[in-house]
């Protein structure tokens, strides 16, 4: 460590950092736009300019090490008129188009806009136009609005190193161009450009015109493609408003960054994924027994003489379920002496390039591995007079699905937790509508063995509940009192939201 000086204040910093990463660390905001954490260090923008005593003129705080008894002014009456000048030669040919930018209310050069005043141009020359190009099925440009950060031609240069766009062209008439639409096309992970893009240049065709951002409200969570254990963030449609009544209550994720994992990226897989959670046509909203939609109380009845019958029973899990959801099984297996199974999860070949992709596609795999919880597939005996089955949005490997079927029929008890109708439904005595993971808070645990919390921020739908709640009632205040309880029980530490916090524990 050593101490430097920042707007008159001592700080005790981490030797080799920038003084941006410093700055970031301490929530001093210094302005950028060619600045990224996954990225390298480009410092063509100039906006993150700040002042060093002793250097003869102002440095870029991205590219700038910080030393011993360094003192640095980030907010000096010299640096706000450098970086006013910066915005000036920014603005020069941008069309300060904000009201049909799909970008804004989430834009860098809008929100800088504001907090340095650059309200005249001053320029007598035209500005230079483009076109507005869909340079793929999946993104469009609009060079109108390109700060030439060079954020998304480094994205596809160092990090999946395929090499789609470029700039052409010198001086003040450089602009980017795709020379490879295919290609990005063919990308696993090209939207993150415009993710990463910080003005709305680069823009995705499925959200353009969609929504207002501001409109919505926003959850942080994990996403539930694989168990490589992503971070999203989620926009959610809560209001219902006469101007977008088409759409779905999930209406993007996008990637959030995860400074412990260095994870700042999703694919595309991933990204497109929340359409899944949109669907309504098979969504399971009400308990059903025998098929027959009942009452909240009437499935209380079924589960409770279920459970009460002191008959051979067995759980299955779900790698597909939160650890909350999961423990709360766990825990009635272990009160009522039941045994313990879970799936095994559905697999894919991985694509080209697939960097952070893992071919597990269940969330939380590795809570069962950890667990050592035995395979449904090697079960010795099918026979059980009780069977209870969490399931989600998902799949499952063939042979685990046709085990997992026998062991529904064969039971007198059969028991489905799940979010939507599937095979396991149509062949169990009671379903149990169940939540799914953007309705509920709850934790799910990856490859890395990083315990990670996703927020839900959707609420239950009518008959909709936690299974905790379902099998034990008033027992549990909440998910995170059972992830408390399994900490202590099952990991050896003690854990609660608050010390999970955004970017997770790593176990």
């Amino acid at each position: 460590m050593i101490n430097i000086k920042i707007d008159n204040t001592e700080r005790s910093v981490e030797e080799g950092q920038t003084i941006l990463e410093v700055c970031r660390n301490l929530d001093i905001e210094i302005p950028h736009f060619c600045y990224h954490p996954g990225l390298s260090i480009a410092g063509n923008c100039r906006m993150c300019l700040v002042e060093v005593k002793g250097m003869p003129k102002l440095m870029t705080a991205c590219s700038t090490l910080v030393q011993k008894d360094m003192e640095v002014l980030t907010d000096s009456d010299l640096v706000k008129e450098a970086r006013r000048g910066v915005l000036e030669f920014i603005l020069l040919d941008h069309p300060v188009d904000c009201p049909i930018c799909d970008k804004s209310g989430e834009c860098d050069l809008q929100d800088y806009n504001f907090d340095y005043g650059i309200d005249k141009r001053r320029s007598i020359f035209p500005k230079e136009r483009h076109k507005v190009e869909k340079v793929s099925e999946k993104i469009y440009k609009n060079d109108n609005r390109c700060v030439l950060c060079t954020r998304c031609i480094r994205f596809l240069d160092e990090v999946t190193e395929t090499h789609e766009l470029t700039t052409v062209d010198r001086g003040a008439h450089t602009h980017i161009t795709c020379v490879d639409p295919e290609g990005l096309d063919n990308n696993p992970f090209a939207s993150n450009i415009s993710d990463i893009c910080p003005v709305g240049a680069l823009g995705l065709n499925e959200f353009r015109f969609q929504k207002r951002v501001w409109l919505t409200d926003h959850v942080r969570t994990i996403c539930q493609g694989c168990e490589a254990g992503c971070n999203l963030n989620v926009d959610l449609h809560t209001r219902q408003t006469a101007l977008d009544p088409n759409l779905g209550p999930v209406v993007r994720f996008i990637s959030a960054n995860n400074y412990s994992m260095r994870r700042f990226f999703i694919c595309d897989e991933g990204r497109y994924s929340y359409s899944n959670y949109n669907k309504t046509e098979e969504r399971l909203l009400h308990p059903e027994l025998d098929g027959e939609t009942v009452t909240t109380e009437e499935a209380g009845s079924f589960l409770k003489e279920a459970l009460s019958s002191k008959s051979a029973g067995a759980v299955v899990l779900s790698p597909l379920v939160s650890v909350e959801e999961n423990y709360a099984a766990i825990l009635l297996a272990e009160k009522m002496g039941y045994d313990l199974f879970r799936p095994s999860p559905y697999r894919k070949d991985l694509p080209e390039p697939a960097l952070f992709i893992e071919k597990v596609k269940a969330p939380n795999h590795n809570m069962m591995k950890l667990l050592e919880i035995p395979k449904v597939t090697d079960m010795e005996t099918s026979d059980y007079d009780v069977v209870l089955v969490l399931h989600s949005i998902g799949s499952i490997r063939d042979n685990s699905l046709v085990k997992i079927l026998s062991l529904l029929k064969r039971a007198k008890y059969s028991i489905v937790f799940e979010v939507e109708r599937s095979e396991f439904s149509e062949n169990t005595k009671l379903a149990l509508p169940a939540p799914m993971f953007l309705e509920e808070d709850g934790c799910f645990i990856n490859s890395g063995k990083r315990i990670q919390r996703s927020t839900g921020g959707l609420g239950y739908p009518e008959s909709v509940q936690p299974l905790w709640k379902w099998l034990f009632g008033k027992d549990f205040s909440g998910p995170e009192s059972l992830l408390r309880k399994f900490s202590k029980e099952k990991l050896g530490i003690e854990l609660d939201y608050d010390k999970i916090g955004q970017e997770g524990v790593e176990l």
